[in-house]
């Protein structure tokens, strides 16, 4: 028999310590998991993280990198120990993943579902063995982001998810052209509660994310000399190290790189943002399956947001975002200038739009948009 109010999760979920310390745990991710976590227990319903943590491979990172100070105790997380060196790491994440699991579900009983945080070979492999054990529970890979699924014609992903019941879709692109029959798009959400508008008397365009090539920062940072306009700040948060911004803050008195800061500090700094930034690199090998998490937190504080139409957005969001005409500099710095120059009627307009689509994507409606796929599965 399986519990119907009882859920298993894959993947940890750290405090502020714990992502700063830890540099393979991306801080917009936690903060999805989290929203998502809490939109099950609202039905009710519990849910145990099995929670390892990623660091970088030994010697880089520890080699025995689980640290228990490390998560958040809001959650219901077990510590996953494991040896984190080349070579091992996999199969030793597999294996003690596998045996907590087991070891759980024999004292407690078993989940309605287990889900795991990506499609990641060490949470696949333990959640196959759980399943030849108990085959009636309920296995969703909730996939986050992935490599280009095209370059093996989605052959790893099909080997990773074999013997799932199903797959949640961050990623519009994803959704769509997964080969796999029981799917749902599900993209992020927001706790219900607008964040204030507060005016500092500053322009600041506000980047909150890993500050890395990746990232797009490199447009960005071209896009700032193109930029014509002096009364402005160009505010970066997030964790890492971009050589290329650190020189033009060096240089120009308007970037200034504020670094990995808690959550009420970033919420501070977005209240009194006028514009946000959200570039990506459009040739990076990821981005089909990348769902740029970070704009639906951007879009609670209804202000705009410049932000190239990728593929793992829904086409909901071109009514709510500024695009730039072109993915060159030239094209970002213009619509800087327009989205830093909207009249007061336009901002209210767009404010307006963006709090009508917010509603849609309330944490505790996809929760239930969840749990309503785990409950069809189940049938």
């Amino acid at each position: 028999m399986v519990s119907e109010k009882s859920i298993f999760w894959c993947g940890s979920i750290l405090n502020h310590a714990g992502l700063k310390r830890y540099k393979g745990e991306a801080p917009s991710a936690t903060q999805w998991s989290r929203g998502l976590i809490g939109g099950i227990n609202q039905q009710d319903i519990d849910v145990k993280l099995f929670a390892p943590i990623w660091d970088s491979l030994f010697p880089k990172g520890k080699l025995f990198p689980v640290n228990k100070k490390y998560l958040d105790d809001h959650y219901n997380q077990i510590p996953v120990h494991y040896i984190n060196a080349p070579l091992l790491r996999t199969k030793s994440v597999a294996t003690a993943l596998t045996y907590r699991i087991l070891k759980y579900i024999k004292t407690y009983g078993a989940p309605l579902a287990i889900f795991n945080y990506n499609t990641y070979p060490h949470y696949c492999k333990a959640i196959k063995a759980v399943k030849r054990k108990y085959p009636d529970i309920i296995w969703v890979n909730l996939v986050l982001d992935l490599d280009d699924p095209l370059n093996d014609n989605w052959l790893a992903f099909k080997n990773d998810v074999l013997g799932s019941d199903g797959c949640v879709f961050l990623s519009w692109w994803g959704y769509e052209n997964a080969p796999i029959k029981h799917k749902i798009h599900l993209d992020s959400g927001w706790n219900g509660n607008l964040p204030k508008h507060e005016d500092n008397g500053e322009n600041v365009f506000i980047y909150a994310g890993k500050l890395s090539d990746v990232g797009g920062i490199a447009t960005i940072i071209e896009a700032i000399k193109h930029y014509p306009q002096q009364d402005v700040y160009f505010d970066f948060y997030g964790k890492g190290h971009h050589a290329g911004l650190e020189e033009l803050a060096s240089k120009d008195n308007r970037v200034r790189i504020r670094g990995f800061v808690s959550d009420e500090e970033l919420d501070k700094a977005c209240s009194h943002a006028k514009v946000f930034l959200s570039p990506r690199d459009l040739n990076f090998q990821g981005t089909r399956m990348v769902f740029p998490s970070k704009n639906l937190f951007y879009l609670t504080y209804r202000k705009p947001i410049i932000s190239q139409m990728l593929p793992g957005l829904s086409p909901e969001y071109e009514k709510i975002m500024l695009t730039p005409p072109g993915d060159d500099p030239k094209s970002w710095s213009e619509t800087m200038l327009y989205a830093m120059h909207m009249d007061e009627e336009r901002l209210q307009d767009l404010a307006n739009r963006i709090e009508s689509f917010l509603y849609t994507r309330k944490w505790e409606n996809q929760a239930s948009k969840l749990m309503n796929f785990v409950k069809e599965l189940s049938k």
